[in-house]
């Protein structure tokens, strides 16, 4: 049950997080068609290594998130049309959505196609522990190319994560008679990551999960993201 403006906590033991090898080629670097054993395929000594280092990280996860559900509202702008506009003289600057989530307000016209026809959005940050990047900085200063592997794992399993949990959230949400939408995360498309403050604002972030947010919008642990998920109502 995903009820609204209730915080909530979720946490999975490493050994729960599911380990994606191809996801982990994918983020090192490697063309698909190497990850699916053509092009002669990733190097045996390479895989042994890849496998070393996500061992190694997998141990180490401290997967769990803090999320919220919160009534969203999405004005769009009335359009003008061509001739009005030619008419003018003049360009004129593009008009964005406003959305509206719970007491916030910001404009994004990614954002709001994502979310169109959602009438809640569940804003969530997650994180896979501190370990994590802790494995991260020692090899970076030990061994580069573990270091890139360690990154490569990391971005995974924050990813593997996820999804593992979103499904889980689909199934309540469908249960309440909501499907999701796919994960929108500030930093892409129009959505500035200015608006990870608003996360930090009404999540407890530090005081359940850890984590915390830097004067330059940084995330720590690194291996952390925050997103937003729409819950467009089935009719």
């Amino acid at each position: 049950m995903i009820e609204d403006s209730v915080i909530y906590h979720h946490r999975v033991d490493a050994a729960s997080v599911p380990v994606d090898m191809d996801e982990t080629y994918r983020y090192m670097g490697f063309a698909r068609s190497v990850v699916l054993g053509k092009d002669g395929g990733i190097p045996q000594d390479i895989q042994q290594l890849v496998a070393s280092c996500v061992q190694q990280m997998h141990s180490t996860l401290k997967a769990q998130s803090v999320y919220t559900c919160l009534p969203l509202e999405i004005d769009f702008p009335a359009e003008t049309s061509e001739k009005a506009t030619e008419s003018a003289g003049e360009e004129r600057a593009e008009t964005l959505p406003l959305i509206k989530i719970g007491s916030i307000q910001f404009e994004s016209k990614y954002l709001a196609r994502n979310l169109a026809g959602c009438s809640k959005v569940i804003l969530i940050a997650s994180t896979i522990g501190p370990l994590a990047d802790n494995l991260i900085r020692r090899f970076t200063k030990l061994d580069a190319a573990k270091a890139a592997i360690m990154q490569a794992a990391g971005a995974m399993f924050i990813e593997s994560y996820l999804d593992g949990f979103n499904a889980q959230l689909e199934k309540e949400a469908e249960e309440q008679g909501y499907k999701l939408h796919s994960r929108f995360s500030p930093g892409y498309g129009d959505v500035s990551l200015e608006i990870q403050r608003h996360f930090f604002s009404i999540l407890p972030c530090t005081q359940r999960i850890g984590l915390t947010l830097t004067d330059s919008l940084v995330m720590a642990p690194e291996k952390s993201v925050t997103a937003f998920i729409g819950m467009e109502p089935v009719v």
